[in-house]
């Protein structure tokens, strides 16, 4: 696979509700790779959505099958993903053209989207892309 991709978890974070995680993706290849734009637009006034603008873009990847993600407690169970609704179409921006070394972070609102326990270690899979190219990562988080 030309991209690899990494679960980052941001230092500081003490509420579980709230806690995000970054997916880095990048090029360590030597030629330029295209990838789809994780840019989904922001949610129009008139929709009064209740979250903020990287739960909806976050909502819309996974609406539309641009983000596939999983997370696994301790015991090997599966956490169920709560739906967030955009009620939008997407429109999608030109592709993302990471040339060797470039990178870009995907900004995962992870606990707007499972019910995180505190003091709990998880296990997380994340998938990115289109039909044209998708990378995966996979990693641990403990919810402080």
């Amino acid at each position: 696979m030309p991209l690899t991709a990494a679960i980052d978890v941001p230092a500081g974070q003490i509420d579980a509700k709230a806690m995000q995680i970054r997916l880095r993706v990048s090029n360590p290849g030597h030629g330029s790779v295209s990838i789809l734009n994780p840019d989904m637009g922001v949610p129009s006034p008139s929709m009064n959505f209740p979250y903020s603008n990287e739960v909806y873009q976050f909502a819309m990847l996974i609406s539309f099958s641009f983000v596939e993600m999983s997370v696994t407690d301790e015991a090997g169970e599966e956490v169920p993903q709560d739906a967030i609704a955009t009620w939008a179409t997407p429109a999608l921006r030109p592709r993302l053209e990471l040339d060797r070394g470039d990178s870009f972070e995907l900004a995962i609102p992870i606990g707007v989207f499972y019910q995180l326990t505190p003091k709990t270690k998880y296990a997380v899979s994340v998938t990115y892309g289109d039909k044209e190219l998708k990378v995966s990562a996979e990693g641990r988080i403990n919810v402080p």
